[in-house]
């Protein structure tokens, strides 16, 4: 069986087949020689590929890396250079702040200063109007009110808010304080016209300052007249019943001058002139006593009347107190050392104690004193 099967003829050889067979042993050779170059290519590529996509890689982590460094040295000088900045501009603004604070500190140091004189502009200003107001010609008499006048007079004629009826008043006094008394008398005058119908106040102060006038040039009937004008508008008018008393005095009727002083004291209790004219008054008709009475209670109401105090020295020394009259005209002399009429009023009272020369100094000094002042009229009044 063995031998059998050795001797089985193999299959013949095609030679198709045979010559495919050594076909099929040449091609594999090629292929593979392109398979290598494919592969070589490939490998050509994805080296490429990779070389560049490390250079990429390495490039991209060297930029990673220089930003990752740099961004915070940048950011730092960054924030650096805006803190420097920061800090000057807080700087120069803490430095206007407190410029600010200075100027504001001054602007408000001059307001204050401002708003001050202004209230003292608006109170000397309600002040002359109210002196204005009130003002008669017998008030050039007044210390309190001749001397706030006088030392203001251009002040009240320039101050626009005083109306043209007080400037009026202001020249009438201007007019007064020259001399230029006929003129000051028109000039009041003219005020009564004008306001006339308007104000009856101002008419019968004006009436009032016109008797004045013509009481202190003597020219009592005329000072009799324009007082019975004002007190015709005014009848509770005490100055003008006064001050027609004294013109009454003058013309030598001194019943019924009390009378116009005692209409004065009942409108008004206190009003110590009016006790001092009717002392006077009184003193005319020798009722001494009376006289002092009344010049006491013109001292009680106003204990720095010179006048109450020489007047009452006056009719103590008619009733022979001579040493009495002579304290009371030490007393005003005190309060007013130039009251020329106190002077004269001493020599008189040293004179009847015999002090002849002591009253002849008290007379040379009222006559220095008299001149003095007349010079120093003439000299306002120009």
């Amino acid at each position: 069986m063995n031998e059998k099967l050795d001797q089985t003829p193999e299959p013949p050889i095609d030679e198709e087949t045979n010559g495919s067979d050594k076909n099929s042993e040449v091609q594999p050779s090629t292929d593979l020689s392109s398979q290598q170059q494919f592969n070589e290519l490939k490998r050509e590529y994805l080296n490429d590929r990779s070389n560049s996509m490390n250079r990429l890689l390495v490039f991209i982590c060297i930029v990673l890396v220089f930003f990752t460094v740099m961004i915070p040295i940048v950011t730092s000088i960054a924030a650096y250079l805006v803190y420097q900045k920061f800090e000057s501009i807080q700087s120069q603004l803490q430095n206007r702040v407190n410029e600010a604070s200075t100027q504001a500190a001054e602007a408000k140091k001059h307001a204050n200063a401002a708003a001050q004189s202004l209230k003292e502009i608006e109170n000397h200003q309600t002040k002359l109007k109210e002196i204005v107001s009130k003002l008669t010609s017998k008030d050039f008499n007044n210390p309190n009110k001749v001397e706030v006048f006088k030392t203001t007079i251009a002040d009240i004629q320039q101050n626009s808010d005083l109306s043209l009826e007080n400037k009026a008043i202001i020249e009438a006094y201007r007019l007064q304080n020259a001399d230029e008394i006929p003129e000051a008398i028109e000039k009041w005058r003219s005020i009564a016209n004008t306001a006339k119908g308007v104000n009856d106040d101002l008419v019968a102060r004006a009436f009032f300052s016109i008797g004045y006038l013509h009481s202190e040039e003597n020219e009592n009937d005329q000072a009799l007249s324009a007082y019975d004008q004002a007190i015709e508008l005014m009848p509770d008018f005490a100055d003008a019943y006064t001050g027609r008393g004294v013109a009454k005095s003058k013309l030598g009727d001194a019943e019924e001058a009390i009378a116009d002083h005692d209409e004065a004291i009942r409108l008004k209790p206190d009003f110590a002139e009016a006790y001092i004219n009717r002392g006077r008054a009184k003193r005319a008709l020798k009722k001494y006593e009376e006289a002092i009475a009344d010049y006491d209670e013109a001292i009680r109401l106003n204990p720095n009347s010179a006048a109450a105090y020489t007047h009452r020295g006056v009719s103590k020394n008619a009733l022979g107190k001579s040493q009495q009259a002579i304290a009371d005209h030490n007393e005003a002399l005190r309060l007013n050392p130039n009251f020329v009429e106190a002077y004269i009023n001493r020599g008189a009272a040293k004179r009847e104690l015999g002090q002849m020369s002591a009253a002849e100094k008290d007379m040379q000094k009222a006559l220095q004193l008299a001149q003095e002042q007349e010079e120093k009229s003439k000299v306002g009044g120009e």
